[in-house]
């Protein structure tokens, strides 16, 4: 395992843990009593078939993005019952429903049209990743700096596991852990073993080492260079309004996102959005007649451009409480539309789902969704009949169907006449 990756996994296993109080202490407000929908089934898609996002269909029909690559397009109906499925030579990182009907999928640098059987109708290296060899020379000075960095002793790392067991250990004793914190102290004992067994062979090649030889780091250089290519390559997500196909991903240099522009055959690409805001590898793009909406998740908003890149407008703010708000570090996460063309925002952490009108204008709340709470990508689909709203749990590998909820008795019984 090359040094900066134990480093990096034991800042993010104390960022999970950090994580775990603050959202204890950023509990949004309850909305159960103003929410139009509530959970009503969850569909489950077996654990050999990770999901990475979905969409619906013109028809209604659920169609899942699975597998590391090579993966495959699963078509589910309403209820989850698995109707077809077909397989793509990729990850299939990112799906979704072009105007026409046919399936836009995309992932590592590729991006494909299916018909809605499955045929495949076009494929084409994706516009940024040919973008990224004219970067080379700088990332390959951002992969040497990765492998010189000096990383966090492996002392250290397991201090710290040691550290976040205890703790969690302490609090399992006042209340019962989530779902995160029981993964946490699943795998932190086995990291600690290997990291200790690490750790010896470090001493003993520590001693074994001729004074004054100074390290060749040139294959680890290529190996973090490929790393991040291969990151850089990524596709996040893929849209189309019907005369183009915008797709939103990492650009090549720093962490910010770029939307590029094709043709509908994948041709023609050219970057009309760029320095985004994301977090955790996230940046949701969806087009549809009213412009190109991104939940630009790090800056707690909501933006929407014309398709030539120029700014519409923008709504949204970091707020637990307000309707227009978004809570947590990093929401909205994701977006979409419904027949109507009004816009649904997902936040990942709080499950929160809410509509707003094309311009921005706050119309109500959906509910709040019961998933993993964590920073990552909640894909949020609209039911063609406006009924029924899907958000991915991407932790637990389901799809949460939430249903419009009955009328109560109230809303149900005629006004009363006054008697003449």
């Amino acid at each position: 395992m090359p040094r900066f990756v134990g480093a990096g996994w034991v800042v993010l296993a104390t960022l999970m843990v950090t994580n775990l109080w603050a959202q204890e202490l950023e509990e949004p407000i309850n909305i159960d009593e103003k929410a139009t929908h509530e959970q009503a089934k969850l569909i489950e898609i077996p654990k050999e078939s990770p999901v990475n996002a979905f969409c619906l269909d013109a028809k209604g029909q659920i169609l899942a993005a699975c597998g590391a690559g090579p993966g495959e397009v699963k078509v589910l109906d309403a209820n989850g019952e698995q109707l077809a499925a077909w397989s793509v030579d990729i990850k299939p990182e990112a799906i979704n429903t072009a105007p026409d009907g046919s399936i836009l999928v995309a992932g590592h640098g590729k991006l494909m049209r299916f018909s809605p059987e499955g045929k495949l109708l076009a494929q084409a290296e994706a516009p940024h990743a040919a973008d990224l060899e004219s970067h080379n020379e700088e990332l390959r000075k951002e992969a040497e700096a990765q492998v010189n960095r000096p990383a966090m002793s492996l002392g250290s790392i397991i201090s710290a596991y040691e550290n976040m067991i205890d703790q969690l250990e302490e609090k399992q004793a006042i209340q019962e852990l989530n779902d995160q914190e029981i993964r946490l102290l699943q795998i932190l004992p086995e990291n600690i073993e290997r990291f200790k067994k690490q750790k010896a062979e470090q001493d003993a090649a520590k001693k074994d080492a001729k004074e004054g030889e100074e390290p060749d780091n040139s294959a680890k250089i290529e190996e973090a260079l490929k790393a991040i290519k291969a990151s850089k390559s990524r596709v996040a997500s893929i849209s189309s309004d019907g005369k183009n196909v915008y797709v939103a991903t990492p650009s090549p240099v720093g962490y910010t996102f770029d939307v590029w522009q094709t043709s509908t055959d994948f041709t023609d690409g050219k970057k009309v959005v760029s320095e985004l805001r994301g977090c955790c590898g996230q940046m949701d793009v969806q087009a549809c007649t009213s412009g190109i909406y991104v939940a630009e998740n790090a800056r707690h908003r909501v933006a929407c451009f014309q398709p030539d890149g120029e700014m519409v407008t923008t709504w949204g703010k970091r707020d637990r409480t307000g309707a227009d708000g978004f809570t947590s570090c990093c929401n909205p996460m994701n977006v979409c539309f419904d027949k109507t063309g009004d816009v649904y925002t997902a936040e990942s952490n709080t499950g929160r789902i809410k509509r707003f009108a094309a311009d921005g204008t706050f119309k109500e709340y959906i509910g709040d969704v019961k998933l993993v709470p964590g920073c990552k990508n909640v894909s949020i689909a609209i039911s063609p009949d406006n009924d029924s709203v899907y958000m991915l749990d991407i932790t637990r590998n389901h799809i949460v169907l939430m249903k419009r909820k009955a009328p109560s008795a109230e809303q149900e019984a005629p006004a009363a006449t006054e008697e003449t």
